[in-house]
């Protein structure tokens, strides 16, 4: 191939010439692409109906505008069901996409074998090689399996004090006292901290650092990957550089400990001890790239999902006040006289009513949107044919808001989770074996710390007629970031 271009090089001179060198390049290539799918589809089968867009880009700019917006995926998905109908391609930075919105579509790409991952290629430069989000195939069962013993409920009983400790420390130390606060600036506090228990890292200008890196990188990944001096991406790149740095830092120490006999007994059963003590099956211990690149996972998929989750939680039960003063509060009083203080994977599980309201948190505003699977292979679905190497996009938004699977969508109502949803229309941690690893330690975590609110204090919104729709940005918020009045219980 470089002696062609070298040739054609020696042809052709000027400005005008090497016009004619590309538009001759793009010519070969579209018909040798034309070429390929035509002889692939055998069966003639069309391609799905839609619209490209711009060239490249395609529609990327409308949907990512849409995406910013509280609703605005499910009504920019929408417009093209109504004009198109429920499959339909687009094309987003670059690529060639099939979105699909039925539960039975979410079957298909979730569980099909013939789609892999697919992370635009600076989601995974940030997340890192070796991070879970980024492998495929054999490489991510292997990947999964190694991590998922973290995560099981044997491990979440393990956490289960330290987080509960965090909890008690984290109302203590940032709501005592306060008329008001910034409901996600104290989710973030206090989702943060509680991961950073799984590296027995306390609070204190280290973890603060930590999590200012974090939130810089959360804001790369929802952002055009420009790298250059002034833009959230190159920013982003710089914060990973100082994560994986800091974390190398945090494993030497670890070792030491370890070597030396010195680990404390908290430390003996976090995640890093656990990690850097884990072998693969050839009995070989985990490289270190493997272990950084997937603590920067946790930390990053399981703070601001959290977070999110916790001050939307928040919002909610806020706009709906029968919800805390009639099933939250009833709840909470049937543990009679126990220790709010101390908290058992019992007490979790016996937490119904609000693990509803969680539930319902997450159809209304599920952290991720959506997600995209590259296909493999050619493949033929609902009578279209679809090219090896186009992306087919999920969304839950489709299904949480359809009133076929949810009756009245749109209203938080905690007491629909009396009967469990129809197979693949609750998708608010995906599905299949991309489902997210720590998204039962995440409900452990929120579910903490609604017991540790509904206990101290009441709270409403303080403008509670702003019904402004919900913003995204890496992920949902509300406009003032769920400003609330606190009252702090006496007697509870």
């Amino acid at each position: 191939m470089a002696g062609i271009w070298k040739e054609l090089s020696f042809m052709f001179s000027g400005e005008r010439d090497m016009t004619l060198i590309v538009i001759l390049a793009v010519t070969v290539f579209w018909l040798l692409g034309s070429v390929s799918r035509h002889y692939r589809n055998r069966n003639r089968l069309p391609l799905p109906p839609g619209h490209f867009g711009f060239p490249f880009i395609g529609r990327t700019i409308e949907y990512i505008s849409a995406v910013r917006t509280g609703h605005g995926i499910r009504q920019w998905t929408q417009k093209q069901i109504d004009k198109h109908g429920p499959l339909f391609k687009w094309r987003f930075m670059g690529y060639s996409v099939v979105a699909m919105v039925n539960p039975e579509d979410n079957k298909f790409i979730l569980l099909n074998e013939a789609t892999s991952n697919h992370e635009l290629f600076h989601v995974g430069t940030l997340f890192g090689a070796e991070s879970l989000v980024v492998h495929s195939g054999e490489q991510h069962k292997l990947s999964r399996r190694y991590l998922s013993r973290f995560f099981d409920h044997t491990a979440i009983g393990r956490y289960l004090d330290g987080v509960n400790r965090t909890a008690v420390r984290h109302f203590t130390n940032h709501w005592q006292g306060k008329e008001q606060v910034v409901a996600l600036e104290m989710t973030d506090l206090y989702s943060f901290s509680a991961i950073c228990n799984l590296l027995t890292l306390d609070e204190g200008p280290l973890m603060n650092e930590y999590l200012m890196k974090c939130c810089i990188l959360e804001e790369g990944i929802a952002c055009m990957p420009i790298n250059l001096p002034g833009f959230h991406y190159y920013k982003a790149l710089k914060a990973r550089e100082w994560i994986v740095d800091m974390l190398g830092r945090l494993m030497e120490q670890r070792r030491r400990e370890i070597a030396e006999d010195h680990v404390s007994e908290a430390a003996k059963v976090d995640v890093l001890t656990s990690l850097l003590t884990a072998t693969d099956e050839k009995g070989n211990s985990l490289s270190d790239q493997f272990i950084k690149d997937n603590l920067l996972l946790f930390s990053l998929g399981g703070s601001g999902t959290t977070s999110r989750t916790l001050a939307m939680a928040i919002y909610y039960i806020a706009k709906n006040p029968h919800v805390y003063k009639h099933k939250l509060i009833l709840e909470e009083k049937r543990r009679g006289g126990k220790d709010e203080n101390t908290l058992t994977m019992e007490d979790i599980y016996a937490m119904k009513y609000t693990s509803s309201v969680l539930k319902e948190t997450l159809r209304l505003q599920p952290p991720n949107p959506g997600d995209f699977r590259r296909t493999v292979t050619d493949l033929e679905y609902k009578g279209y044919f679809i090219p090896k190497g186009w992306l087919l996009m999920w969304s839950n938004q489709d299904t949480h808001f359809n009133p076929k699977y949810f009756k009245d969508p749109l209203k938080f109502d905690p007491s629909r989770w009396k009967k469990p949803p129809s197979p693949f229309t609750y998708l608010p941690f995906g599905g299949g074996i991309r489902t997210c690893l720590g998204n039962e330690y995440a409900k452990m975590e929120i579910l903490v710390f609604i017991h540790h609110l509904v206990r101290r204090y009441s709270w409403s919104l303080v403008d509670p007629n702003n019904d402004e729709l919900i913003i995204r940005d890496a992920f949902p918020r509300t406009p003032d970031k769920t400003l609330i009045v606190v009252k702090q219980i006496t007697n509870f």
